[in-house]
C-alpha cells in the first residue's frame, strides 16, 4: 500500500497479495486514517489500494518502525531513544510538519519536501484557523503531460503529530494483537 502506487506495480501487488490484508486496521483512531480502506483491498492492483494521503503513508511508517523495533527485540523506550537520537532531522521535521482535516501537509519545513504546502510567511497567517478553508494554486510538472495549474484546497483545523505517541499507540495496540 505503501509502495505500490502506479499500475507499473500490478504485478508486484499481485505477487504479494494476502487475503488477510482485509482484515488490517489502522493502530490509531483517527478520522484520517479510514479502517475501511483495508476491507476493500482487491487482489487485483487498483488505484485505492494505495495509501494516497500524507498522513496515511506517515501512519503506516509508524506502524513499520514499531513492528522492525518489535521483531529486533527492542523495548518502546529503545525505539524512542533511537529516534530521539540517532534521526534528528527526521524529529525536527516531523515538530514541524502540519497536517489538515483531510490528511494533506499544509506546512513544513522540511528541506525534502520542497513545494509542500504553504511558505513559512503564508503559514503563520493561516495556523491558528479552526474552521473553514484556504487554497492556494501550483504548477504541477509531475505528469509525463506536462505542467499544468491545479489549486489545492486545505480544510482547517490544523494539527501536528507526535511521532512517540504514536509509536506508543502502535505498540500498545500491537501488543493486544500479540504480536511482541
Amino acid at each position: 500500500m505503501l509502495t505500490c502506487l502506479t499500475t507499473h506495480y500490478t504485478e508486484l501487488w499481485e505477487q504479494c497479495w494476502n487475503e488477510a490484508f482485509r482484515q488490517e486496521r489502522w493502530t490509531k483512531n483517527d478520522p484520517r486514517l479510514n479502517n475501511v480502506r483495508f476491507a476493500n483491498l482487491t487482489p487485483k492492483w487498483q488505484r485505492n489500494c494505495a495509501l494516497r494521503t500524507d498522513y496515511e503513508r506517515r501512519q503506516a511508517l509508524v506502524e513499520f518502525d514499531v513492528l522492525a523495533a518489535m521483531a529486533l527485540g527492542l523495548t518502546l523506550d529503545e525505539l524512542c531513544a533511537i529516534y530521539r537520537i540517532q534521526f534528528p532531522v527526521l524529529r525536527q521535521d516531523e515538530n514541524d510538519t502540519w497536517y489538515n482535516r483531510n490528511g494533506r501537509i499544509v506546512f513544513t519545513c522540511s528541506k525534502g519536501l520542497p513545494g509542500v504546502g504553504f511558505s513559512r510567511p503564508e503559514w503563520n497567517e493561516i495556523k491558528s484557523m479552526q474552521s473553514g478553508t484556504v487554497s492556494r494554486t501550483i504548477t504541477d510538472d509531475t505528469l509525463p503531460s506536462g505542467p499544468r495549474e491545479r489549486t489545492i484546497t486545505y480544510t482547517a483545523p490544523f494539527n501536528r503529530c507526535d511521532r512517540e505517541a504514536d509509536y506508543a499507540t502502535a505498540w500498545a495496540d500491537f501488543g493486544k494483537r500479540g504480536l511482541k
